[in-house]
């Protein structure tokens, strides 16, 4: 079971921050984002979900490759109030917008064929049963990206400096050790990167 607790202070603290979400500190440049999701496949036959999608940073570049859908999900509504506005009129119908746990995906088996955790791993207080989750929506052979555009030094470094407690708790595992996580919930690895300017790892489905 999950504790709902955690989560409703983790929409909570990430509510907060919606209105300014877009303004702490640059993006990642256009050309580091479209090198990672090539590494994806995607192409006009294929849902890609976004999970913990925030305010959309991913959604323009990901329908830059013209997928089928695209399924932007959050645990915040201000976060994905913010989306919305920015987003809906200009994707239309090939962008939902789903508020969601990732621990409790209300999505049918097998309907998704790219999940992309960009920026949002730390976060999940219960991985494996996350994982579970986004295998079970996965087709087979169906693509998960677990990824930073940033070193997990970094990202450690943040979160480990927060003054939220439970944002203090939300460290990323050495890719070796998230590897094996995934690897035990019913994927196999295909590729990673671990060093001081970008973290990612890219899974299939088996």
């Amino acid at each position: 079971m999950q504790d709902v607790k955690v989560d409703l202070a983790r929409a909570e603290f990430f509510d907060e921050f919606s209105d300014s979400w877009d303004t702490h500190g640059p993006p990642p440049e256009p050309e580091l984002v479209l090198t990672f999701l090539r590494k994806l496949n995607i192409d006009s036959e294929k849902t890609v979900l976004d999970v913990g999608t925030g305010t959309g940073l991913l959604v323009p570049h990901i329908f830059s490759f013209h997928p089928a859908r695209v399924i932007a999900m959050d645990l915040s509504v201000g976060m994905l109030e913010k989306l919305r506005g920015k987003y809906s009129s200009r994707f239309g119908a090939k962008l939902e917008i789903l508020h969601g746990d990732v621990h409790l995906l209300n999505l049918h088996d097998s309907t998704v064929d790219i999940a992309l955790c960009n920026g949002v791993y730390p976060h999940f207080h219960n991985k494996p049963l996350a994982l579970s989750q986004l295998q079970r929506v996965l087709k087979k052979g169906g693509i998960l990206a677990v990824n930073h555009f940033v070193g997990r030094q970094f990202i450690n470094k943040i979160h480990g400096s927060s003054s939220h407690d439970l944002i203090r708790q939300d460290l990323l595992d050495p890719v070796m050790i998230l590897s094996e996580t995934i690897a035990g919930c019913g994927f196999r690895v295909k590729e990673w990167r671990d060093d001081s300017t970008e973290f990612y790892l890219i899974a299939e489905k088996i």
